[in-house]
């Protein structure tokens, strides 16, 4: 544990030095919360409706500025990372580490939402609540907010990290990382509201990890679930179900792809 906290300082200390990339987020987005603000006002204008798929023009608003904030705490570059160090060699040698690539790569993970949590989410919700102050944000919804998303950030690492390992038998695994990392976003509704989609289509989404990452943090942030208590039990349920199922395939598909790389690297 003590190695693990190490390498989390480390890393924070490396990533700091990049620490006005992350403050890139913060400079672009309130551009399109602008253009956001512009198109939807138009389509409730024209539907003359106060509310569209239940959301509120604020609500609306706000869902994909809280897409770019749930990032803040969820996203990690490992996929891509592992594919590298495959692609390159470098996976050798980092298999001799005191530290597993597992540990390694969360702790670059971890140290990397730390940085963006200060660089992005605290000053971008401060910065979007001046623009078009959130009515519905409450400190039970951020406290609600703060349960939810860190399952949902090893969620997101166990599934990039299974994924990033694929490279071990495909080698180059790039348009593999493209087509599910469209589909992750698609199904965890990063494009749009999952309420836009058939019930039917929901149902199917239900039995995918992708809205427990992303659809279910912003849910709460927007304070729109009349059932708080009951809904975070239940989406918490199905999170560490799926951290823990996704644990065990990681142990079993590891030791054997591991076994696959060493007999091709000798």
């Amino acid at each position: 544990m003590n190695k693990f906290a190490a390498y989390i300082q480390i890393s924070f200390k490396q990533s700091f030095q990049y620490k006005w990339t992350f403050a890139m987020t913060l400079a672009t987005q309130p551009i399109l919360l602008f253009i956001n603000m512009a198109l939807f006002r138009s389509i409730y204008d024209y539907n003359g409706v106060d509310t569209l798929k239940g959301y509120s023009f604020e609500q609306m608003i706000w869902y994909f500025t809280s897409y770019m904030l749930v990032l803040s705490f969820v996203w990690n570059n490992t996929a891509n990372q592992i594919a590298r160090k495959i692609i390159t060699g470098d996976l050798s040698m980092d298999l001799l580490r005191p530290v597993s690539l597992f540990q390694n790569l969360m702790a670059r993970s971890i140290a990397s939402r730390l940085i963006a949590i200060m660089m992005d989410f605290i000053p971008g919700l401060i910065l979007y609540s001046i623009i078009i102050p959130p009515e519905f944000l409450t400190v039970q919804s951020l406290l609600t907010f703060a349960v939810v998303v860190i399952p949902a950030f090893l969620l997101n690492y166990l599934f990039n990290y299974l994924l990033g390992i694929t490279a071990i038998l495909i080698q180059n695994n790039a348009s593999l990382l493209s087509v599910v990392n469209l589909l992750a976003a698609f199904t965890g509704g990063a494009f749009i509201p999952l309420e836009f989609f058939p019930s039917s289509v929901n149902r199917i989404f239900d039995f995918l990890p992708f809205k427990y990452i992303i659809y279910w943090p912003i849910q709460f942030l927007l304070n729109k679930q009349p059932d708080t208590d009951w809904m975070v039990g239940k989406v918490l349920l199905v999170q560490l179900g799926w951290i823990a199922g996704l644990y065990v395939v990681y142990r079993i598909v590891w030791r054997k792809l591991l076994s696959k790389f060493g007999d091709a690297g000798g």
